[in-house]
């Protein structure tokens, strides 16, 4: 074992509709243990501007963790939690967190959109050429509480790109941000799901 390779990732490239590429990375611990324990899902960090990236979130994790997932909001109605919680947490925030929860993991989340510079579709520019790129990237982040310590980072990249002449007279079908923002992090959620340790 290299130590001195504080982390290795694991890159997987999956072609969807839409003109969409999807990066896959992983950091740390790749088959995750979900079956004991107590997870809490944070309220996910996005620049989306719709609630669409917490309910894929919660409806995806209910699947994987049944009754062993709690949210945040359900935490602060009867123990002392804050409004919100560091999407990286230092030592003290996961041991406080901890302390306050009675939990043993904690899921982070983060989709954002990165560059939206296409509608649905993509057309042709009256003069020259153009390129343009829709990308959007969603990272999810476990946390031990018990060892207050980061157990595993997978994160997704999705980048939808076209180049486009005037005498091309066609239209052509485009994933806009946030849309590769939400599939992204259905992807990724999925991958987790499918490398899960098995019972």
């Amino acid at each position: 074992m290299n130590k001195v390779l504080p982390m290795i990732f694991v890159s997987f490239l999956i072609c969807s509709c839409g003109n969409t590429i999807y990066t896959y990375h992983f950091e740390k611990q790749k088959n995750i243990d979900f079956s004991s324990g107590k997870w809490i899902l944070n309220e996910p960090y996005t620049n989306n501007g719709d609630h669409r990236i917490k309910d894929i979130s919660v409806k995806r994790f209910e699947e994987i963790l049944k009754d062993s997932l709690y949210e945040i909001n359900e935490l602060r109605k009867d123990k002392l939690v804050g409004t919100s919680f560091p999407f990286e947490p230092s030592h003290k925030d996961l041991r406080d967190f901890q302390i306050a929860t009675g939990c043993d993991y904690l899921i982070n989340i983060k989709s954002n959109i990165v560059k939206d510079e296409m509608g649905s579709f993509a057309h042709a520019p009256n003069i020259g050429s153009t390129k343009k790129t829709n990308q959007a990237e969603s990272e999810i982040r476990f946390y031990d509480l018990n060892k207050l310590t980061l157990l595993s980072k997978w994160t997704i990249i999705g980048k939808a790109e076209i180049i486009k002449n005037a005498d091309d007279g066609s239209w052509d079908y485009v994933n806009t941000g946030k849309t590769i923002s939400w599939n992204g992090l259905n992807k990724l959620i999925g991958k987790i799901n499918k490398n899960k340790v098995r019972p």
